[in-house]
């Protein structure tokens, strides 16, 4: 059905939005209903300031703010007067058959079952290499094991999509390219529009990933999301956030959590109890007698790589059995969507494609309900998911 524009200015389309790498600025910019609804008007085709503002029944002044405010977030253009979006789009519709389609080979070809078996293959590998944590059980591991392997597996998806487009990812951990720091990719549905939900959340696991550098060090939580505690969790007004486990470590006692790696036992400091009184608390030591043991693996950056290039030579055979089966069918259904617009399809092939096509929820709720992860006994005391990059 084609929208009359007005319509939008009383009757809000619907967005959701996801968002990779280091996207403060396009968060920033799709906060708010009237800027969604400005994204989604310059879409199917670029609208001058006066169409916008006839459709949005805003003055001039607030759209020419908002119009230069997206182009220097290189999330629309200019062309001849009028501006474009230029970050990819989905109606919700397509979203739903984009995620069922993937859905539904994963779950028909037991992709989860042939990625957590290929985990248990290389267990000893793991085990072999030179980190602290080797020692672990792999159900612990696999908490963030799981992120791991399909971050690598995302980077094969780009491999094998590479010659549709000239923008390359630097590595698997800085989404970042030439061209983009950051892409999102929204979802919209008008208001008037009832679409069923597709369901899949019975059978997915949402993850939230989320690390943070202090100094030479990163602080990796690959499950910023329920049922660990996590950071967007609501509060009472008034009542501060504690961001969930995102703050375990930080500037502050991140060299204390290190010191423990190395010495099993030492007299501490009135300052340094405390920190491990709410270490213990956490999940993030646990204490046997006089001594603690941590619980949260370290790496270095170079057996961190070994690591990765294990798992990847690993999964190379599976990400090929997707994509040779998907890439037809999830282009039939994406690429209208980008009604041919350049920068959008670079964005797809690049950030977004990928991502459907990755199995990391499935994967999650297979660990989770079936085998493959160490259930905690309390969330909110596990650090489960968590580690460090030295």
């Amino acid at each position: 059905m084609k929208k009359i524009d007005k319509q939008l200015s009383y009757a809000p389309a619907e967005f959701r939005v996801s968002y990779c790498g280091w996207a403060s600025p396009a968060m920033r910019e799709m906060n708010g209903i009237f800027r969604q609804q400005l994204a989604l008007l310059c879409y199917d085709q670029a609208k001058s300031v006066e169409e916008l503002s006839q459709a949005l029944q805003t003055p001039h002044e607030y759209i020419q703010d908002a119009l230069d405010s997206f182009c220097n977030a290189k999330m629309m253009k200019k062309i001849d007067g009028k501006y474009l979006t230029i970050f990819p789009m989905l109606h919700l519709k397509k979203n739903y058959e984009a995620g069922l389609l993937c859905y539904k080979f994963s779950e028909e070809h037991e992709i989860p079952k042939k990625i957590n078996d290929i985990l248990f293959s290389l267990k000893d590998k793991i085990a072999a290499l030179d980190f602290y944590g080797n020692d672990f059980d792999l159900s612990y591991l696999n908490w963030f094991l799981y992120t791991i392997t399909d971050n690598c597996m995302i980077s094969e998806f780009r491999s094998y999509f590479s010659d549709k487009t000239d923008e390359v990812i630097f590595n698997n951990s800085d989404w970042r390219t030439n061209n983009y720091n950051y892409s999102l990719c929204a979802s919209y549905n008008y208001a008037d529009e009832k679409i069923e939900d597709d369901h899949l959340e019975r059978r997915l696991t949402q993850t939230s990933t989320y690390y943070q550098h202090y100094g030479q060090y990163r602080y990796n939580n690959v499950f910023d999301y329920n049922p660990f505690p996590c950071s967007f969790e609501e509060v009472p007004i008034g009542m501060a956030s504690e961001c969930g486990r995102n703050n375990y470590l930080t500037r502050e006692n991140i060299d204390f959590y290190l010191k423990l790696v190395k010495e099993t036992k030492h007299d501490f400091t009135e300052e340094e109890q405390k920190c491990l009184e709410n270490f213990e608390k956490h999940g993030v030591v646990e204490k046997s007698g006089d001594s603690y043991k941590p619980m949260i693996p370290v790496f270095t950056e170079e057996v961190f790589s070994e690591l990765e290039k294990i798992i990847t030579r690993a999964v190379i055979p599976i990400v090929k059995e997707i994509a040779e089966a998907t890439e037809k069918p999830m282009e039939e259904i994406m690429l209208p969507e980008m009604r041919g617009v350049k920068e959008r399809i670079d964005q797809l092939y690049v950030f977004w494609l990928c991502s459907f096509l990755s199995p990391r929820q499935e994967l999650y709720w297979y660990g989770m309900n079936v085998e493959g992860l160490a259930i905690p006994k309390d969330y909110k005391a596990s650090s489960a998911g968590l580690y460090i990059i030295c």
